[in-house]
């Protein structure tokens, strides 16, 4: 995620993308500045989007759904593993980075850093973008490389930070604020929709959105992209537009953790700090991601932010304290954590990219942002080649963050399932309606073997 700066499915030629691009133009245009009184109101269900917390209802209601559901994700980790099992380290570390580019076409320095060093996933930002044609077919040819697919991602939240429609390829997208003050579940669950079809319609499996930060009384560097000063307002919202689109089989991520709602200093620019007591960090920053795991987040992305009454010394990012020991410890969540840029000036102040990448994987960060180039990756790479050498990070600890990035893939299609059968049998209950195929349970977090935990 970028705070000021700038679908999953079958790759299409580019006749068909534009085809693609045609419909979807013209049918996702959104009534945003409609009055909310013409839509339902924020206490109604919102249609086939309303989202029961998975294990809960369904356990209650229907055991064999459960049970699938069950199983399914004990496939997924299983197929996880044996990928994994057959991965060099080099090919495992890979898996661990979110590159970016300087280019709108392959070129060898993306070979390298995909190929040479399989990296698992790209960031898309507007120096990558020409026309929808190009943008499509860019990201079409990296994956073609890939021997295993990348997470494609980009920050599409709406309002300020909206690539698609800032560049005109799409209709924009409302801002997090407009949505927040609407009152208007429906109209978030219109915004998720809108952004998981145009981005997979790129093809785009993975959106850096939504932000849950709740904004503060001074107010926030992040303005418009928060919902609402109101925590309960904040889940509603941003679990409407995360429903919709991982329903859509796009990605969420849940950002910025902590929680920076009310932080007034750009993290590009310098390390800010939240000096507030434990009560009001779980009461409004923490508050969100908790009530959130339910929906089965994709990702959680943690940002550069010192949190003074858990960990005044090391960033949020590269905090044990705050990853492994709350997030995953506290809050129990298993699944990927990836890392705001390790190059913005809240890192690179204190620490180069090799030593940010380095204390990430020991804070329990898995998805590694900020490698830019051939060389920038390599360096990374490299350092943690040699922590591992060290001691400072084992290769079980490396295999953690690989099975999780894996078991996502394999949870949103990009990579198989093994067990036929298995597929077969869930197939038949989300046909009835009875198991979300794109949605898994939550898994026990194990934060408390691999790493520090918050007394």
């Amino acid at each position: 995620m970028r705070l000021t700066k700038e679908r999953r499915g079958p790759v299409l030629g580019a006749g068909a993308a534009l085809l693609c691009l045609a419909v979807i133009i013209v049918a996702l245009t959104q009534p945003w500045r409609a009055s909310p009184a013409s839509h339902p109101t924020a206490t109604q269900t919102v249609g086939a989007h309303a989202t029961t917390p998975p294990g809960v209802a369904i356990a209650a209601n229907d055991y064999s759904a459960t049970l699938a559901a069950a199983q399914r994700e004990a496939a997924i980790q299983q197929t996880a593993q044996q990928d994994m099992a057959g991965m060099t380290l080099d090919e495992k570390l890979g898996q661990m980075f979110l590159i970016e580019t300087y280019y709108k076409t392959w070129t060898p320095d993306i070979a390298n850093m995909v190929v040479g060093m399989h990296a698992g996933a790209l960031i898309i930002y507007g120096k990558n973008m020409q026309d929808p044609t190009q943008l499509h077919d860019y990201i079409a040819s990296i994956q073609a490389h890939a021997s295993i697919p990348l997470l494609v991602t980009m920050d599409e939240e709406g309002g300020l930070v909206d690539r698609l429609g800032f560049y005109k390829f799409f209709p924009q997208l409302p801002s997090a604020q407009y949505l927040g003050d609407s009152g208007n579940l429906a109209l978030a669950t219109q915004a998720g929709d809108q952004a998981a079809q145009e981005m997979l319609a790129m093809g785009i499996n993975t959106d850096l959105a939504p932000v849950v930060d709740v904004m503060g009384p001074n107010g926030s560097v992040e303005t418009t992209r928060l919902y609402s000063s109101n925590q309960a307002t904040v889940t509603r919202f941003a679990g409407a537009y995360m429903d919709a689109l991982q329903s859509n089989g796009v990605i969420a991520t849940l950002k910025h953790w902590p929680g920076i709602g009310d932080v007034t200093q750009d993290p590009h620019l310098t390390l800010p700090s939240i000096d507030a007591p434990m009560s009001q960090l779980e009461a409004q920053h923490f508050a969100t991601f908790r009530a959130l795991l339910s929906h089965n987040p994709g990702m959680i992305m943690v940002t550069h932010v010192l949190v003074d009454a858990v960990d005044p010394t090391m960033p949020a990012t590269l905090s044990p304290k705050m990853v492994n020991g709350i997030l995953r410890g506290e809050l129990g969540y298993n699944g990927v954590v990836m890392t705001d840029s390790l190059y913005m000036q809240g890192i690179a102040v204190r620490y180069t990219l090799p030593q940010a990448g380095v204390l990430a994987v020991i804070a329990g960060d898995d998805l590694l942002e900020g490698a830019y180039d051939t060389n920038s990756m390599a360096q990374m790479i490299a350092a943690l080649k040699a922590a591992i050498a060290d001691g400072r990070i084992s290769v079980a600890r490396i295999d953690q963050s690989v099975q999780r990035i894996l078991a996502l893939k394999i949870r949103f299609g990009m990579l198989p399932l093994r067990d036929s059968h298995l597929v077969s049998h869930t197939a038949s209950h989300a046909a009835s309606g009875n198991v979300s195929g794109a949605l898994a349970l939550s898994q026990p977090s194990d934060a408390r073997r691999y790493g520090q935990t918050f007394a």
